[in-house]
């Protein structure tokens, strides 16, 4: 189903950024990346988001402008061949933008540069953080869409006990869990506004392979598939003993959630079955501690706490020397929004806030252990989006 974003929920969102916008001193924001058009316009068609601080934002679309007017409620969409049109518009009304925000996080230096030579007169400034945190506080809508989400992961995880068997490979699940995730509605893209980090659609890791360490700034990277793709699932087989995580998100009606699971066919080492115990035990400190008003930080401290007193202290959200310095990350339309439960994280805890928590033991030469939720922060607590029992799972009669 083809869903689009309520006239309703595009003026509130609006709304609030024009109040940030006020308080900050500026006068316009020019938006570009697809997923804060998402978010503010209902359409990613190339083009520009132009929100004043005061009165209507006009949506300047290059290509394609019949699809932006089908999806985008805003009032104002424009037709434009390039930047300098925009400039026109703006200059034959006379209106003057003293001070611009810009997506300075994610901008591309020449795009920024060519803004630079059209409106050489504003002052640039970096509206990211503004934008950010209102998006991190998801309406009722929203929330409907991530527990949609969540639901379905929940579903293609549990049945992957089913698949698992001695001799199949990494790629091979993964593919059979992604086709089944397409046909159930997965968008297959899921977005990440870090630099250079790309989570495809999460991962199928085991063994010994699921604890090599990667580029990216994951806990539990996998060897991948090739140089070009050195993160993720490979071509290793299971074998019985092997812990096999499954670490994959379900991306529909532009919103995603995160989730995974350790399974194993017969049972594990002791050890990683005493980790994966703690793993939980983990998870279990830092959900005590959610809700509004909480401090993203504080909840970071309280599942590190935990994880130091364990044997594992080295090994945890990473093989040691390369361990992350967060066990949660706020998810919605990217991967990595606010809040982090990370080290000295100052968030406070609001309702609608939404994140995954996934803490992990990795043990180079053994494997890796743990799972992943994700949450939405509610009036007096939370609401696990991600239902499945949290025990390893077995597979294979075993």
């Amino acid at each position: 189903m083809y869903r689009l974003t309520p006239a309703e929920e595009i003026r509130t969102r609006i709304a609030k950024l024009q109040e940030r916008m006020r308080q900050a001193g500026l006068d316009a924001a020019f938006l570009v990346q697809n997923a804060d058009l998402f978010y503010f316009a209902g359409s990613i068609q190339q083009g520009i988001l132009v929100v004043p601080a005061q009165g209507n934002p006009t949506y300047f679309v290059r290509r394609v402008y019949e699809r932006a007017v089908e999806e985008s409620p805003l009032p104002e969409i424009r037709q434009i061949a390039s930047p300098k049109d925009v400039a026109a518009h703006y200059a034959g009304k006379g209106a003057v933008f003293a001070k611009v925000g810009f997506e300075l996080d994610v901008l591309p230096v020449g795009t920024f540069l060519r803004f630079q030579q059209v409106f050489p007169s504003a002052q640039p400034e970096d509206v990211s953080g503004i934008i950010r945190e209102i998006r991190a506080i998801k309406s009722p809508h929203e929330a409907a869409a991530l527990r949609e989400c969540g639901r379905k992961l929940a579903e293609v995880l549990s049945g992957a006990r089913g698949k698992i068997r001695p001799g199949m490979t990494e790629m091979e699940l993964q593919g059979m869990l992604h086709g089944e995730s397409i046909a159930g509605g997965h968008t297959t893209i899921t977005r990440m506004r870090a630099f250079n980090q790309d989570p495809g659609l999460g991962c199928v890791i085991s063994g010994p392979d699921a604890a090599i360490p990667s580029y990216a700034d994951f806990p539990t990277s996998g060897k991948g598939s090739s140089p070009y793709v050195p993160a993720g699932q490979g071509y290793r087989a299971f074998a019985g003993g092997d812990p096999i995580i499954v670490d994959i998100m379900w991306a529909q009606h532009g919103y995603l959630v995160d989730m995974a699971r350790t399974y194993s066919i017969g049972a594990l080492p002791a050890k990683l079955e005493d980790a994966y115990d703690r793993a939980v035990s983990v998870l279990r400190a830092i959900e005590a501690k959610i809700c509004p008003g909480a401090v993203a930080g504080n909840l970071y401290e309280s599942g590190l706490a935990v994880a130091a007193a364990t044997p594992y202290a080295a090994n945890f959200m990473g093989p040691p020397g390369y361990n992350t310095k967060f066990i949660g990350h706020g998810v919605g339309i990217e991967v990595d929004e606010i809040p982090f439960i990370a080290k000295g994280a100052p968030t406070v805890l609001s309702p609608g806030m939404v994140f995954a928590l996934e803490p992990k033991f990795v043990f180079p030469g053994e494997g890796a252990v743990g799972l992943e939720n994700t949450y939405l922060v509610t009036g007096d607590g939370f609401e696990k989006l991600t239902p499945l029992e949290e025990g390893i799972l077995r597979c294979g009669g075993g």
